[in-house]
């Protein structure tokens, strides 16, 4: 199968690395000719959980027309860049290959499906902690699934689905499908939104926040708003997500959260995909949000202090 990822950052790297190691033919694509170059040259390096070390080499460009259209596109962009992402759409699925996004937050699919429609739209999950350690460097620091569905109104089949789920399986990693991938995005956001602003704010890894009461109080507040929201949007969502939050971080216990990683290299963070799209759907149901709305004050106030 001939993949095209785009965004070369920590999961981006990290899929790049699992799929070519299974024997997909895999390229990358960067909007930043300096990084391109010097992971063409370098390659990557790959820490497993287990400490080894492994060298992947990396076929990565920036221009979508030399990639030439693909069987699958993996776009794992930051939230912020999902626009100029899907621009560089339309020639890489001249074909009819199908788009993945495993991006945080939500809205992603919408804006690409502004672009090329949503009828080859696959939406995802991944509960996967990868750490960035330098470029062309990163660090696999937890477990976890890759969950797949159709976002509305996408025809992607059954069939389909079940294939993309193989490719990711025969790569070592845990995936399955779902049918209600919305609901699914929502359970993700239930935690990003507790543990990305918090580990950005206190900069302590994943499996740090349950150990801390004062930080854990904040994770529980957030993440208990965003409940009440996506319950009021009607959305069966799970008595008790604070559970699964938990889970998480011990499973990524030595996980840097991707907002983290973001804000120690003086990057925009995701926050209006993640937290901020609590407080503008609470504002559409009459719900106050006041703990998401001021961990999206604090963060985007970092983001400006350090640029």
């Amino acid at each position: 199968m001939q993949i095209t990822i785009i965004g070369p950052g920590a999961m981006g790297l990290f899929c790049a690395a699992r799929l070519q190691q299974a024997g997909q033919e895999v390229r990358l694509l960067d909007y930043r000719p300096e990084r391109a170059a010097h992971l063409a040259r370098e390659g990557l390096i790959l820490e497993e959980l287990d400490g080894t070390r492994r060298h992947f080499p990396l076929q990565i460009g920036v221009d979508p027309a030399a990639a030439g259209p693909a069987d699958l596109v993996l776009v794992l962009v930051k939230a912020h860049q999902t626009r100029a992402a899907a621009e560089l759409l339309p020639p890489l699925v001249s074909g009819g290959g199908l788009v993945l996004t495993l991006q945080n937050g939500i809205g992603n699919v919408e804006v690409m499906a502004e672009v090329i429609g949503p009828q080859r739209l696959v939406a995802g999950v991944t509960m996967l902690g990868v750490t960035k350690i330098g470029v062309g460097q990163i660090r696999h620091a937890g477990q976890g699934p890759i969950i797949l569905g159709r976002p509305p109104q996408s025809q992607v089949g059954d069939p389909e689905l079940a294939a993309l789920c193989q490719v990711f399986l025969a790569a070592g990693l845990d995936c399955r499908t779902d049918p209600d991938i919305v609901l699914v995005l929502w359970q993700k956001l239930l935690i990003n939104v507790g543990i990305n602003p918090v580990t950005a704010l206190t900069r302590l890894t994943n499996g740090r926040l349950p150990e801390l009461a004062p930080a854990w109080e904040v994770v529980t507040s957030a993440v208990q708003e965003a409940q009440a929201v996506g319950l009021a949007a009607g959305l069966p969502l799970p008595p008790d997500p604070l559970a699964r939050v938990r889970q998480v971080c011990q499973a990524t216990a030595a996980n840097r959260s991707s907002m983290l990683q973001d804000v120690l290299n003086h990057r925009p963070t995701e926050i209006e995909a993640l937290n901020g799209q609590i407080v503008a759907h609470g504002k559409r149901l009459g719900l106050p949000t006041p703990v998401n709305a001021l961990l999206t004050d604090l963060i985007k106030a970092l983001e400006q202090a350090q640029y």
